[in-house]
């Protein structure tokens, strides 16, 4: 519900952009780095949610992408995301009066491919739209803190869908500016960074 949501609002964002008629049709490219709270990503794995319970140290997810305008709205490019996180499981039965069990350290790596919308295109103020699709790698690194009383088997999956949907606003001029981005993915529920863009090229 929520995915289907964030879809109809972008575009409805982006629907006016399509009927801008462009007097110069502008090639330029651009790069950006930001940082996201509370992304999408990584795998979770509890054997008994009756007796074990986790708790999640998320740091947030780090990312940059380079972007490709074909003209003054529609953009291509990549993405490439890193999201750390520390998640530790302890147990909540009577068998044993020490309640963690282990500490697992995960580092979730997406690389994706994106398209980029510029709903509204103003010298200092950019509304934009983002989608993207890839695919998301993850590693583990156990610390068993009573491994003979518990068998901690790690997940045998190391890899799934990477997505990212979001819009957002820029702020700043032409060639560097800050940015906001709310959505739901890899990057984060919202984002915060700074977008540089090279000089344009115009046909």
């Amino acid at each position: 519900m929520k995915k289907s949501i964030i879809i109809a609002l972008v575009l409805a964002l982006y629907l006016p952009a399509l009927a801008q008629q462009e007097e110069d049709r502008c090639i330029s490219n651009e790069i950006s780095i930001g940082y996201g709270f509370h992304p999408v990503s990584g795998d979770e794995f509890l054997p008994d949610g009756s007796m074990f319970r986790h708790w999640i140290d998320k740091v947030g997810a780090f990312y940059g992408t380079y972007t490709h305008f074909f003209n003054n709205v529609v953009g291509v490019g990549g993405t490439y995301c890193f999201d750390p996180r520390i998640i530790d499981y302890s147990y909540t039965g009577s068998l044993t009066n020490n309640p963690l069990v282990c500490s697992l350290n995960e580092s979730c790596h997406s690389v994706m491919g994106h398209l980029k919308l510029n709903c509204i295109n103003k010298r200092h103020f950019v509304l934009y739209a983002k989608f993207d699709a890839g695919i998301c790698f993850w590693d583990y690194k156990l610390t068993e803190y009573q491994p003979e009383l518990f068998g901690v088997d790690l997940p045998t999956q190391h890899c799934c869908f990477a997505w990212q949907i979001a819009s957002g606003i820029e702020v700043g001029n032409e060639r560097i500016a800050g940015f906001l981005q709310l959505g739901a993915g890899m990057e984060g529920n919202y984002s915060i960074g700074i977008r540089y863009k090279f000089k344009n090229r115009a046909q």
